[in-house]
């Protein structure tokens, strides 16, 4: 009888393992044909306009800020009202067709203050998003505190 050599039986093992290996690949989804939040914020979309990384930062009790993007993937300008609970008053934005305005508190970002946060960080907050095209769109956002690298993104940020 014949024993079968070193490399025969390393190649079978190969083979065998490389058979396993796509087997793997074969029932795991693509995750970047997969749409998902990468960041800590979420994604609303009312109408053409979709809402990115949005962030509510600040303390339960106290002033929060609305963090974020806006982009406007339609072929016109579209006015978006931006309400939540504790809010002072709706706050609306125009969000220029294929243009992206900045939600936050620097120098170039349009700032929406949450007056009197209901919910304490690590909650969500109803945020309403309205447009004329879109209706209303209520999207739990996520509360997170003002430390860390949203230390500066506050209503009263120096």
């Amino acid at each position: 009888m014949m024993r079968p050599s070193r490399r025969a039986l390393v190649a079978l093992t190969l083979a065998g393992s490389m058979t396993t290996l796509t087997a793997c690949a074969a029932f795991s989804p693509i995750t970047t044909d997969e749409n998902y939040d990468a960041a800590n914020g979420v994604t609303a979309t009312v109408g053409s306009v979709v809402g990115r990384d949005l962030v509510v930062i600040g303390d339960k009790g106290k002033e929060g800020l609305l963090s974020g993007g806006l982009v406007n993937q339609g072929q016109e300008d579209v006015s978006v009202v931006i309400t939540a609970k504790g809010q002072p008053q709706p706050v609306t934005v125009m969000v220029p067709r294929g243009g992206l305005v900045s939600l936050g508190s620097g120098a170039d970002q349009t700032s929406v203050v949450v007056g009197n946060l209901t919910v304490a960080p690590g909650s969500l907050l109803d945020v309403t998003f309205s447009s004329p095209t879109g209706g209303d769109v209520v999207t739990g956002v996520p509360v997170l505190t003002p430390t860390a690298e949203y230390a500066t993104v506050t209503p009263t940020a120096d």
